[in-house]
């Protein structure tokens, strides 16, 4: 077992990129107007060393998502992506605590296009959240000298 942390995504040791490569969602928490946790799941993907997260055309309330409120109010953000497998020698995880800002809508960022084929047929159109790494923790069960660790099989 081994863990560690880096100020940097790209820093992180290969197990630890592993589990964020492979993951096909993370979750996001941010902290509500009266210092309550707000943890929800994304969809994102790696651009430059921070992490995207487009807000898509899923219903939604019909009022600004409580995330982005969040965001406004307190940039302050964790993102957390894990590995799970019943076999636990395979566990994992990855969190990045950032700072997070808001684009406005427009064209979603090439990475989440590419990441996910659900979005050729209808690309998100709201907001994109631009969370920039302070630092990034990880876990994993998988040493990352070891040279008979792997990545995760499909």
């Amino acid at each position: 077992m081994a863990g560690g942390s880096s100020e940097r995504i790209e820093d992180l040791p290969i197990p630890a990129r592993w589990i964020i490569d492979e993951a096909r969602r993370a979750f996001l928490t941010t902290i509500g107007p009266e210092g309550n946790p707000h943890t929800v799941p994304v969809c994102f993907a790696l651009r430059a060393g921070d992490v995207v997260i487009a807000i898509d055309h899923k219903p939604k309330s019909g009022r600004r998502l409580q995330r982005l409120r969040n965001i406004e109010d307190n940039p302050a953000v964790a993102l957390t992506v894990d590995r799970w497998d019943e076999d636990w020698t395979r566990l994992g995880w990855v969190m990045v605590q950032g700072v997070a800002t808001v684009e406005a809508p427009g064209r979603p960022p090439e990475e989440l296009l590419a990441r996910y084929s659900q979005y050729s047929h209808r690309p998100p159109s709201g907001e994109v959240i631009v969370v920039r790494p302070r630092r990034a923790l990880w876990w994993s069960s998988t040493c990352p000298h070891d040279p008979t660790s792997h990545p995760p099989s499909g």
